[in-house]
């Protein structure tokens, strides 16, 4: 069936969802070749439970792209990537932190109540009573110091460390941080201690999402526990920002992908007369593509962490082949872990680089993936990428296919 209206980007586009649809073949039959130890530990099964309802997601995903309806792939592919830095934090995310609010203090009582906290860590960690690794200055709000430390062990009494965030999301219900029980049906009026009880639940529960759940909090966390450093960050904000377009009311939005969107018809129309462009359909597969192979790289290698007792065989052998075949035939697009693709090396060096040091580097493409900005205008740079260029520095461009 045919899905682009040019068939070298038809083909292309087929090439990515062919990659899609191999990985959920494989992580659906990883689950019978795993071969579990003589410990079962709810940590592993909650977590892969956890991404088969994400491969759900996927698999619609997959179906309103075949069915052309790109500006809602997008839009739930958002949920999806919320998802993974969630995921990834219950993975491997062993640090976190917590907060105290010193904003009541002046810019000089609170650096002095810093130098305080940071001095009094220093003298418990000589004597070996500190309970926390670090003490410093969050970067996020005003006048706040973030306490950070590493892992729980579970109920069970497991000698591993198991990440907050996977307790802190398994106990967490939005209801309860969002309704006021005042305001609702009740069967009875509950007693004073009763409603006080609620109250602090409520305040509990607000503070487990502005710490761990939110996507401000899920960012810092990442950063905290290495996983993101300042450019990928950055890279993650983009792509969130742009996905949430098709999530939330953003105007323009759905258009801006459609072909010749340019064009106003009048009237009514389920969407847009137009069709969506090819680029916009290779998008969301690309998207869909690099997401779900993050998600494979994370489940396989937080299994193969696991040791004999919980696994006998983690059979992940095909499922991490399939994900870093995808990700290495699509890095072309650039997505959060992969280096920058060549086109945006090329249009670095035109811009930002001399003469000397592009002959320096052998070409564009030896010029340091430190020093390439990511581009946040994410739709127009993909289009970009696709076509061929050439410039009298750089020499020519040519397309990833």
């Amino acid at each position: 069936m045919s899905i682009g209206s040019d068939a070298r980007m038809d083909a292309e586009i087929h090439r990515v969802l062919g990659a899609i649809e191999q990985m959920l073949l494989e992580y659906a039959a990883w689950g019978e070749r795993i071969q579990w130890g003589e410990v079962h530990f709810a940590f592993y099964s909650d977590l892969l439970d956890f991404c088969n309802f994400r491969m759900e997601t996927t698999q619609d995903c997959l179906a309103l792209i075949k069915a052309g309806r790109i500006s809602a792939a997008l839009g739930l592919n958002r949920s999806l990537l919320e998802n993974y830095l969630l995921f990834a934090l219950m993975c491997r995310g062993t640090k976190y932190y917590r907060l105290a609010d010193h904003s009541s203090l002046s810019e000089r009582e609170f650096k002095a109540k810093l130098k305080e906290e940071q001095e009094a860590l220093k003298a418990a960690q000589e004597d070996g009573t500190a309970t926390c690794l670090e003490v410093k200055k969050f970067p996020r709000a005003a006048r706040h110091i973030m306490y950070v430390y590493e892992g729980l062990k579970d109920d069970s009494g497991e000698s591993i460390l198991v990440p907050v965030y996977y307790f802190e999301f398994r106990n967490f219900r939005p209801e309860v941080m969002r309704f006021r029980r005042d305001d609702y049906f009740e069967y009875y009026e509950p007693e004073p201690d009763m409603k006080n009880i609620l109250r602090q639940h409520q305040a509990q529960a607000a503070r487990v999402y502005r710490f761990y759940l939110s996507y401000d909090s899920l960012i810092q966390g990442l950063e905290l526990n290495g996983m993101l450093d300042k450019a990928a960050s950055l890279r993650v904000d983009a792509h969130y920002t742009f996905l949430g377009q098709f999530l939330h009311p953003t105007h323009d939005a759905a258009r801006n992908l459609r072909a010749n969107s340019n064009v106003y018809h009048g009237g009514t129309a389920v969407g847009a007369r137009q069709p969506y462009s090819d680029e916009a359909i290779l998008l969301a597969a690309l998207y869909l593509a690099h997401t779900v192979a993050s998600f494979m790289r994370e489940a396989t290698n937080l299994l193969d962490a696991a040791t004999d007792k919980y696994f006998s065989d983690t059979a992940t052998g095909a499922l991490a082949t399939a994900a870093d075949r995808t990700m290495k035939q699509f890095a072309y697009f650039w997505f959060i872990d992969n280096d920058p693709p060549p086109y945006n090396r090329y249009l670095h060096c035109i811009h930002h680089a001399s003469n000397e040091e592009i002959t320096a580097w052998g070409g564009y493409m030896g010029c340091p993936k430190e020093s390439v900005s990511f581009d946040s205008s994410i739709f127009s740079s993909l289009k970009d990428a696709l076509q061929g260029w050439n410039n009298a520095t750089c020499g020519p461009y040519n397309p990833p296919f």
